[in-house]
This record gives structure tokens, C-alpha cells and sequence, in this order.
């Protein structure tokens, strides 16, 4: 399986993967308007217009399907991984008045390790956080926090530090950066919610950095028939 991701994965920042994207995507819309939603799949479709997106359509839909049932809970919504904000448009739109807080460099990937396997460029999938704030900016309660993820974390940041979490959304592709986001939100986590990470079963260090993490945990890991996979949180 890794093999066969890494060739796939070598297309990605180009023309090449945002084609096959936006190609299988629209399949995938096709489809789902057929039997799911129909504002859910004309807001995927009008956010991919206006946005470079990196996950598909179906993709698309169990992050904003996640994301509308988390806002039910208690606790704030989190992502890691922004790029040009469309995933976080998905959130904003079913979240209400709920925090969320948005994490990326804005400058692209940091280094990989050897567990991701030479597939990534640092500083691929780079997006200014002025681009995303002007893109987000009718929502109430969307925070940035730019830079590596979690030394992004303010120190001193009450509303931040005190949160617990209902919904946190994982794209980083790396190894390294996976297992930070599983360390700093699995703890924060409130009983019943959701970590939901795309790239599970294409990227071998985020495949890595779940298997290790989650070795001596309670939770099982649900493998889903995208990409993605996602973490419920039992409780304490």
C-alpha cells in the first residue's frame, strides 16, 4: 500500500493532483447529489470554485457531516492543516457561535521525517493566513494561530488553554505533525468526540503515527472507506 501511495503522493502541490482531484470530485458530487443533502452538495461545490482544495468531495462531506453533529456537544472545534481555508468554510457553516481555532504554518509544510518517506517538499501547500481570514471573515469565533503546530500554542492564551474539544479536523500529512496533533488534542478531548484525520491510508507516517499512539489506548481506530480515519474519544 505504501508504495503504491508514494507514487500517487509524488504528484502532490502540482497541476497534476489538483486535476485528479477536482476530476474524481466530480464524480463524487454527481453521486451524492443523488441521495444526500443537496445544500450540503452545492456548498462543496461552490466552495470548491472559489478554493484550491486538497481533499475530495466525499471527503469534503464527512468533514462538514462531523462537523455539523459535533456542534450538538460541548466543546470547541479545532483544525490542523488549513491550506486555503475550504475545510475550515465546512466547519464555519454548520458551527454556529462555537470557537474555532485554526492551526497551519501559512507557509507551507515544515520537514519530513524519514517515516514519510521523501513524498512531501517543505513548504509545499503554502497559503497566507491574510488569504484564509479574509475568506472566513463573516463568521463569528474563527482564531488563527500561525506557525508549527503545537509550539503555535500561546502560552498565555486562556480561551485556548482551557478549551475542551468536540470536533478536531487533522490534514498535515507528516508523521511528526500527526502525532503533536494526537498528543495535544486526545488529552483535551470531551467523552464522544471526534478526531478525524485525512490521508490515513495513502501517507505512511500519518498511518504510523496513529498505530503508535493509539498502542495503548482504549479507543479503536475507524478506518474509513476515504482517506480518512477518526477516533472517538471513550470515556475517562
Amino acid at each position: 500500500m505504501w508504495m503504491r501511495s508514494r507514487a500517487f503522493q509524488k504528484l502532490g502541490g502540482g497541476a497534476l493532483e489538483r486535476i485528479g482531484i477536482g476530476f474524481v470530485s466530480w464524480f463524487q458530487l454527481a453521486g451524492l447529489a443523488g441521495h444526500k443533502d443537496r445544500a450540503t452538495v452545492r456548498l462543496i461545490r461552490k466552495i470548491r470554485r472559489q478554493r484550491r482544495s486538497l481533499i475530495l468531495a466525499t471527503e469534503a462531506y464527512i468533514v462538514h457531516s462531523m462537523a455539523r453533529a459535533a456542534a450538538r456537544l460541548p466543546g470547541d472545534i479545532a483544525e490542523v492543516g488549513v491550506y486555503e481555508g475550504g475545510s475550515a468554510k465546512l466547519i464555519c457553516e454548520v458551527k454556529g457561535e462555537r470557537n474555532l481555532h485554526l492551526f497551519d504554518t501559512f507557509a507551507g509544510l515544515p520537514e519530513s521525517t524519514t517515516h514519510d518517506r521523501a513524498i512531501h517538499n517543505k513548504k509545499q501547500y503554502a497559503c497566507s493566513v491574510e488569504s484564509v481570514g479574509k475568506y472566513l471573515a463573516e463568521y463569528p469565533n474563527v482564531f488563527f494561530y500561525p506557525g508549527l503546530f503545537p509550539d503555535s500554542v500561546p502560552a498565555d492564551n486562556a480561551r485556548l488553554n482551557e478549551a475542551r474539544f468536540s470536533f478536531v479536523h487533522f490534514d498535515v500529512d507528516l508523521y511528526e505533525s500527526t502525532l503533536a496533533c494526537l498528543k495535544y488534542f486526545y488529552p483535551r478531548m470531551n467523552p464522544g468526540g471526534v478526531m478525524l484525520s485525512h490521508d490515513y491510508s495513502i501517507l505512511a507516517g500519518v498511518e504510523r503515527a496513529f498505530a503508535e499512539f493509539l498502542a495503548d489506548k482504549p479507543e479503536g481506530l475507524i478506518d474509513l472507506p476515504t482517506t480518512q480515519c477518526m477516533v472517538i474519544k471513550a470515556p475517562s
